[in-house]
Formats: structure tokens, sequence, C-alpha cells
């Protein structure tokens, strides 16, 4: 008779999961082995946060859960940073640890924690996995945490209870995404037509509420009707920034030069939310500006707009579309903004007043790069920089945490990327003072096989809230610190690093890490910046 911990393994493993991220601790160590004995690898990694950020990236891009598992106490306690991301930023995410056998007594408290409490808000399902048909809590957490909203689900097992037999007493199949019926689609594009028709300057903004596989469609139709269009950060590559065919914007959600963004928004009369969630956008002008809000399912944290709402499968509605005409034809009414926005990319306005510009380090490596490298993102300044100006072309090519914003996703993000999609190039985009937070998982990187290049913009500050801070008038306090040598850090676990000062140094630094990585070895690329250089732009 299976154990409970093999009944969990076996479930994952129908379900498609063939990799779990986590550390070990002696009461997860049943289901630990019970995962290898149904094939499905355990990742180990040096912080259960990582683990649990590398976690829903991968299974994101697998198409399933991203599974992620812990011990109690201080191992699930340490999951909250992953799941949290998961659950504003949308990412399929399983989280299991460890809890207390339910026997004990309540007054052995060592290491208790109320874990279920802690979790539910912040997870679309919580539940214990006991001997009574243990497959059932598995399948309910996977089915929520694959269900649009994609989010974090959280298991607890005790290890009293990992090892009994199941008690198996009803089968249950994993539900299906319900489909649309192609009069609905007709109805909502007629509606969407209509309103379109009588705007003069609409503006589409696609939001990671759109599935990467309705990427060809959405492209189709917005080139077709020649409808300006601007993206959220997490939606970067639904479609192509550089396709002379798309007339693209620019990213909206606070990312570089959110200002002139915003004024593209402020002179739009309609803005088309297609798939638009604003878990992305730190400013609220999505609840004072006109949006027809083009969904199929709730946004983040379950919420559904109360007005002016097209829920409707994406893919239907983009085939009823093709067949309709467009209603009017705008000629590229947002030409100023683009203007402004292509000058500054290229250099030719808001640039620092010395020094290396921050747009200089995003275009010699997009020019270096291959098209479908995937980019992954720290939160800082260079967030805001890379968010703007990097060019997607491709769907889920790039990753940052954005609902949330913690520090610590980009290194974790690229992990779980390569190994998901281990012919891609990945890079990971660091400022320093978010490498010093994980840079112990570049030994991680190296022993698991997944070589990245890893981008740091050694700036010596936590320079976001260093302009902040200046902004307010306030002295400058807090936020500055020594230099790390990200180099020597890299070869300590086992990589290899370089410096670059110039362009002509990153490209070719760009070049070596490109090769390093075809050897399997990650790199490490410290560009020196003077903070000041993003003010112009941040």
């Amino acid at each position: 008779m299976a154990t409970v911990a093999e009944v969990i393994a076996q479930e994952l493993r129908t379900a498609g999961v063939d990799r779990a991220f986590g550390l070990p601790g002696g009461e997860v160590l049943a289901l630990i082995d019970a995962l290898r004995r149904a094939g499905i690898v355990f990742t180990l990694c040096r912080h259960e946060a990582v683990a649990g950020i590398a976690a829903g990236v991968y299974g994101k891009l697998r198409r399933t859960a991203g599974v992620a598992v812990a011990t109690l106490g201080p191992g699930a306690a340490n999951f909250l940073l992953a799941v949290s991301n998961a659950w504003l930023d949308r990412e399929p995410l399983l989280a299991i640890t460890a809890d207390l056998p339910a026997s004990w007594p309540p007054s052995h408290t060592h290491q208790r924690l109320p874990l279920h409490d802690i979790y539910r808000p912040v997870t679309k399902h919580v539940e214990a996995v006991t001997p009574l048909d243990p497959h059932r809590p598995v399948r309910r957490a996977l089915i929520a945490c694959t269900r649009e909203p994609l989010g974090p689900s959280y298991l607890t097992l005790s290890a009293e209870d990992a090892v009994r037999p199941a008690c198996i007493l009803h089968e249950e199949s994993l539900a299906l995404r319900p489909a649309a019926t192609a009069q609905d689609a007709r109805v909502a594009a007629e509606e969407l037509a209509r309103r379109l028709a009588e705007a003069e300057r609409p503006l589409v903004v696609i939001g990671l509420g759109v599935r990467p596989e309705n990427a060809p469609g959405l492209r189709r139709w917005l080139a077709a009707w020649h409808l300006p269009v601007a993206v959220t950060p997490k939606a970067k590559g639904l479609v192509d920034e550089r396709d002379p065919a798309i007339d693209f914007v620019g990213v909206v959600g606070g990312m570089a030069i959110d200002g002139l963004m915003v004024e593209a928004v402020q002179q739009a009369d309609l803005l088309v939310g297609f798939g638009f969630d604003p878990v992305e956008v730190d400013k609220t002008w999505h609840a004072h500006r006109p949006v027809l809000w083009v969904l199929e399912s709730a946004q983040a944290t379950g919420l559904l707009p109360r007005r002016d709402l097209l829920l409707v499968d994406h893919h239907a509605l983009l085939a009823a579309l093709g067949e309709l005409a467009p209603p009017r034809r705008w000629e590229r009414p947002f030409q100023e903004v683009q203007a402004e926005r292509a000058a500054i990319a290229a250099g030719k306005s808001r640039a620092p007043a010395q020094g290396l510009a921050p747009v200089r380090i995003v275009e010699v490596l997009a020019a270096v790069l291959p098209a479908e490298t995937i980019v992954t993102t720290d939160v800082g300044s260079h967030k805001y920089l890379f968010g703007q100006f990097w060019p997607s072309r491709h769907p889920e090519t790039f990753w940052m945490s954005n609902g949330l914003s913690g520090m610590g996703y980009g290194l974790a993000a690229a992990i779980g990327a390569k190994l998901a999609r281990p012919a891609a190039p990945v890079l990971a985009v660091l400022g320093d003072g978010g490498f010093s937070m994980v840079c112990q998982e570049l030994e991680t990187a190296r022993r698991i096989g997944a070589p990245v290049i890893v981008l740091i913009i050694a700036d010596r500050s936590y320079s976001l809230i260093r302009i902040g801070q200046e902004n307010r008038g306030l002295p400058r306090y807090g936020v500055d610190f020594e230099p790390i040598d990200s180099v020597l850090v890299a070869q300590a676990c086992g990589c290899a690093g370089t410096v670059a000062r110039t362009p002509d140094e990153l490209a070719a630094a760009a070049r070596q890490a490109l090769a390093a990585n075809e050897a399997g070895l990650p790199f490490v690329i410290e560009v020196p910046l003077d903070p000041d250089a993003y003010r112009p732009i941040v």
C-alpha cells in the first residue's frame, strides 16, 4: 500500500511536475525520497525564498505547477516571500512544507507556527495532507494554482503522516478549463469594435492576464487594426516591440520615464485593458481613466472590475475580431510620446551629464544577445531601466517581480527559467545590493547545470531609494555601502566573470559570457555605474 508521501509524489508526476526546488529538513525527508522515486528531481537551493521563486518561474514556463518543498518552522517562514510574490505576480507555485504532527500536544510549542493562518490570506488554496484521501488536497491545490489567475497553493504534511499508508476512498479527476462559446466571443468582439469606433485616441494596454499562446492572434489583430498598444512589464514579449507593423507606445506600470508613459495614458480617450491587471501599476490612473476591461479571469487577489467588463475567452475573442473589419483607422495618435521615448532609448535625450548612460547598457546587450534571450530582473533602478527599454520580441522572455517587487527575484527567476528552457540564453540583471542578498545561489546555478549570465550594475547604493530620499529633501542616509567584488564572489562559487566599464568592454564581456554558458559555466559581468546616472530617467 502506498504511503501518503508516495501518493503526493505520484499525483505531482501525473500533473506533469518533473522537478521540485527546496531545502531539506528531517520532517520532509520521506517526501523528498518519494519525489526521487517518482522521477521528480529535487533541486537543492540555498534559501527557501530562492527555491520558491525559481519554482514559480519554472512551473509557468513548463505549463504546470512549480513545486517547492521545505521543512516546518523557519523553512516554512522563509517561503513567505516567494508565496507572496506568486500571489501578486500570478505565478503557479505549489509550496509544500512540514508541520507538527496532530498527535503532538499543544504544549509542544517548539517551531510551532499557525502556518495555515499565515498563508491563507496570500494563497488560492491551503490544506493539510492527511492519510485520508491524500490525493484530493493535492489535486485541489494543483487546480487552484494552475487555474487563471495563476497563483500559489500551500500544503502541509507532518513527518508522522508522510510515512503512513494512504487510505483512498474516492477518486477525483483534475478539472478542465471551461471553453467559451463562439456566440459569446462574437458579442464581445462587436462591443469592443463599437467602443473603439467612438475613440479618437485609443490605447490597448496588454497585461499579464494574457496567456502566451494567444500572442500570435493578439499580434495579428493589433497589426490589422493599426491600434496603438502599450504593455505592462510582465506582459513584455507578447508583442514584438521592434515590429514595424505594431504601433508600440511603450511600457506602463512604474518603469523608467513613467511620467512620459502616464502622459500617453492621460491622452487616451479609451484604454482597452486586454488582460490588464492593476497589480503591476504603482499609480491610480486605472481607477480614473476610461478603461474597457477585456479579461478571461479574475485579476490577482481574485478581484474583478465592477463595470465596463468583457469577461471572455481571449482565444475565441481574437478569432472573432479577425472576422471583423477595423471600425476606423488611427494614424499614430501618440507620435510625440513615441518620438521622445525613442530619443531617450538612443541616448539623445535625458542622458546623464557625465559617465556611462544606463540606456547604453541595454543597447549594447540587446545588440549582442540573441532575440530569444530570457531576461530576468531584480528590483531597483535597473528594473525600471530594463523594464522600459529592453526590446522584448518573444512571449515569456521577460520576467520581473512587479506585483510584489521583492528583491532577490532576479537570480532565482533566472535559474528557474534556464532549467525550464535550457536552450535559451538567460540574462539576470541585478544591482549590487540585490546581488549581495542571493550571491551564494551562483553555486546552485553551477552545481545544477543552469549556466546563466548575471549582469550586476554596481552603483554601491540602493539608488532608487536614494533618489526618492533626495526628491523628498531628506539627507542621504542608510542607502550607500562599500563595493563588493562580484567577480571574486563568482570565482568563489566556481563561476567566471569580468568587469566592463565601457560599451566596448560590455559587448566583449557579453560574447565571453555566451561562450562560457555554452561550456556550462555561469558568468558574471559587473558594470560600475554612477547612481546619479539613473536620475534623468527614474
